[in-house]
């Protein structure tokens, strides 16, 4: 893709809503090996049979949780936590992917096993936060996230996270001002420049929020391949102002790292049918969207347009069917 060095944007915006991003990068706890005393008398480490389990089966989980498999993720934490002597990996492991799936209440009780052991475990109370906001308990979430800063004053994800809060209920200055401290602490913490982007746009600031957008896609663009999420909040910009084609360019990167989300792919479709009138270019991003995301209503109203340009009529009433269905059920803020 290339890299967007300019975007010239003055048009004012709505405050629009995006989803709250739920997944955050933990790093797996490691088990300390027993020393072993070697004929020489010289102290070594070397792995026990335990402990290469508990590492294979903590392997395993973390990659079932990255295909989305997370029935398998959590048995596999399950069975990890039976021969792990560190108890946290496991559970917080199952707590992700019970968070994923939905399971509120199960993630909640697996993080409980944490922070009975350790009331500061900062990645648990960031989850826990995570879990209380998916699970419509605003007040809660803060909270945890505020015990995460205090246990962490030096951290900056724990700011990030209520500034994502925050910024979902529409409380956009004090967004900022957690942004801004995670910056403080880590200048380089490009999730927050993206969080100050959204938080500008909803503000009409169009120019700052671009500003902001640039600066976390300059700081991912190498160091962070697999990170998408600023490129479809870039793309969705660029498309309210009408740079349709900067706008694809933005969604397909997302796509290309991240092809799990299917909100990159619709972005990309957006993109040429509003564009260029592709539409058969159009067509296969979105209907990919739709295929991801059965109850993903966007993709149905840009597929009926393109039909109905087509002269499929049938096809065109179907869809247009579809995106009410799906839009009546849908809650007003995907979290």
């Amino acid at each position: 893709m290339r890299l967007l060095k300019h975007a010239a944007i003055s048009v004012s915006s709505g405050c629009a809503l995006l989803l709250f991003s739920a997944l955050a990068a933990y790093g797996q706890m490691r088990d300390a090996q027993p020393p072993v005393v070697q004929s020489s008398g010289v102290v070594a480490e070397i792995p026990s049979p335990r402990g290469e389990r508990c590492e294979a089966l903590l392997k395993q989980s973390e990659e079932s949780i990255g295909k989305q498999d997370f029935s398998s993720a959590i048995a596999l934490a399950q069975r990890a936590a039976a021969v792990c002597e560190e108890q946290a990996a496991p559970l917080l492991l199952m707590a992700r992917a019970q968070m994923l799936s939905h399971q509120f209440d199960a993630a909640e009780q697996s993080l409980s096993g944490v922070l009975k052991r350790d009331p500061h475990n900062v990645p648990a109370l960031i989850l826990l936060g995570q879990v209380e906001y998916l699970d419509n308990h605003d007040a809660d979430a803060a909270v945890s996230f505020q015990k995460a800063i205090a246990a962490a004053p030096d951290k900056p994800d724990p700011h990030y996270w209520l500034g994502r809060l925050r910024y979902q209920d529409g409380k956009v200055e004090q967004a900022i001002g957690e942004f801004q401290a995670a910056l403080r602490i880590d200048p380089a913490y490009y999730k927050a420049y993206d969080g100050l982007g959204l938080c500008y746009e909803a503000m009409g600031e169009n120019g700052h929020a671009a500003e902001a957008y640039l600066k976390a896609v300059d700081l991912v663009h190498k160091d962070h391949p697999d990170y998408d999420v600023v490129y479809a909040d870039f793309a969705e910009l660029l498309l309210k102002v009408g740079k349709d084609r900067q706008a694809f360019e933005l969604a397909e990167e997302a796509a290309s790292r991240n092809p799990r989300v299917p909100r990159n792919f619709f972005l990309a479709g957006k993109a040429l049918e509003r564009g260029d009138h592709d539409d058969d270019d159009a067509l296969r991003w979105l209907l990919k969207a739709a295929q991801m995301d059965p109850d993903y209503a966007d993709p149905h109203y840009l597929l009926a347009r393109i039909y109905r340009r087509e002269g499929k009529l049938d096809d065109a009433n179907k869809e247009v069917a579809t995106f009410k269905e799906l839009s009546a059920r849908a809650p007003k803020v995907r979290r």
